[in-house]
């Protein structure tokens, strides 16, 4: 179909999908407000919308999914899990936990494990955590006491943790949720704590450190042209911490369980780095159900008793026997060196291009972004759409995330038709969905 224009054609939502999307305009709030694609079916790095059109997966349901959808074996075990009981829960004890718990601290050397749903819970667990810590055995005054974020950071919306991500006037105007406890500011200047910047993080733990309880990031963000200066950077904001008796929580809901080319994002950081707490979700169950974990040292979990943090379906026997067969795939499949060869090899297929509009490559592992230039992301993902590849527009570029299971022959399939909705994006008129809010008419 041609624009008004009759010069350039325009690209449209199949009826199906403005039907539902409708639908989910009249009857749903909230969310994220993506790209408009609607599936229904996926398998491997492979999706299928209600039209049956097929996609390459270039985000992985924001790195839930690194082992691929429907992955058997874990599929297999869910199934097989899910033919013996439909839930335990806090109203008595699951068989399954305590071994999984051992296994968790056995095989990265901590000392106790508590389980939640959401990585959001996670966070919102730890930060809860760490304040016990830091009012019972620092001795912080309880209404003196803080945790801080990093810029950049992302930890959830909910009304505990919103506030440790970077300003947001909805958050300020119309929910009240800037928090005096919790946040990504000096709380003296209401600077924020810039990722990357270790001298204003150093400059705010001299003035607050005995009033801080805990330091928590993502320690990998994976935007960077060299991601070198992010392992500099949160190497040191650990090293201010472990030098100022102050927590340090590794976030690796997004980046943990091998996504980087380690099993946690902070073990780029050294071998003798070992965060007091750890978070874990997303991927840690190969995406088949909610389930996040919250891992840490003796000295700051053992004094958490009953009826202080819980979750109905933390530790449910679907939840662990999903997470036993991610981490078993994982081992087995050697997806984590899988996962660094994928980003090898993205990275040179892109830099290959020089292509005009591609500022850099960011990579670590199967995660990356593509940060462009003079073209709108909205724009280049709604064509990446059309063209059936699954793409994640951010402000400056396309957020990427690959299964680490994927063929090689999928992947520069996928890189193929990027680089052609690159080299065609100004050869449309109009291009429905690019609008990221999308409004019928």
């Amino acid at each position: 179909m041609e624009s008004d224009s009759g010069k350039k054609p325009d690209l449209k939502l199949s009826p199906r999908v403005k039907e539902l999307l409708d639908l989910e305009s009249r009857f749903t709030v909230g969310g994220f407000d993506p790209i408009p694609y609607v599936f229904e079916k996926g398998q491997g790095s492979l999706l299928w919308d209600v039209d049956g059109k097929e996609y390459i997966d270039f985000i992985g349901m924001f790195s839930a999914v690194n082992t691929g959808h429907c992955h058997p074996d874990i599929q297999k075990a869910m199934v097989e899990q899910l033919q013996k009981i439909t839930l335990i829960n806090l109203s008595a004890h699951n068989s399954m936990f305590g071994p999984f718990a051992k296994r968790l601290c056995g095989r990265f050397d901590y000392d106790k494990v508590i389980a939640m749903t959401s990585g959001t819970e996670a966070a919102d667990t730890a930060c809860k955590i760490a304040r016990s810590w830091g009012i019972n055995q620092k001795h912080i005054p309880a209404n003196d006491c803080i945790v801080l974020g990093v810029g950049g950071s992302y930890h959830g919306l909910s009304s505990g943790v919103w506030s440790l991500m970077n300003s947001n006037p909805l958050r300020s105007t119309k929910y009240g949720l800037d928090s005096k406890i919790q946040m990504n500011i000096n709380p003296s200047t209401g600077e924020l704590l810039e990722y990357l910047d270790l001298e204003k993080m150093k400059s705010c733990l001299l003035e607050h450190k005995d009033r801080v309880a805990a330091v928590i990031m993502e320690c990998i963000h994976g935007y960077s042209r060299d991601v070198n200066d992010e392992i500099h950077y949160a190497r040191g904001v650990y090293e201010l911490c472990k030098s100022m008796n102050i927590l340090f929580i590794a976030d690796e809901v997004r980046q943990g369980a091998g996504k980087t080319g380690k099993f946690f994002s902070f073990q780029h950081l050294g071998d003798d780095v070992k965060p007091d707490i750890v978070t874990m979700g997303k991927s840690i169950t190969g995406g088949f159900y909610p389930q996040s974990f919250i891992m840490g040292v003796d000295k700051v979990m053992a004094a958490v008793g009953p009826y202080e943090m819980a979750s109905t379906y933390g530790f449910s026997p679907l939840a662990i026997a999903a997470a036993h067969a991610t981490m078993d795939v994982i081992d087995r499949e050697n997806l984590i060196e899988r996962g660094v060869h994928l980003g090898y090899l993205w990275r040179k297929t892109v830099e290959a291009w020089h292509h005009p509009l591609v500022d850099y490559v960011a990579q670590i592992g199967a995660d990356s972004n593509l940060i462009l230039r003079e073209v709108q992301p909205s724009r280049l993902a709604a064509l990446c759409m059309h063209r059936g590849l699954f793409v994640y527009p951010k402000a400056n570029g396309i957020r990427l995330s690959f299964a680490m299971n994927m063929p090689d022959e999928v992947l520069l399939q996928g890189a193929a038709i990027l680089r052609s909705c690159l080299d065609d994006i100004d050869n449309y008129g109009s291009i429905e969905g690019e609008m990221t809010h999308y409004k019928t008419v």
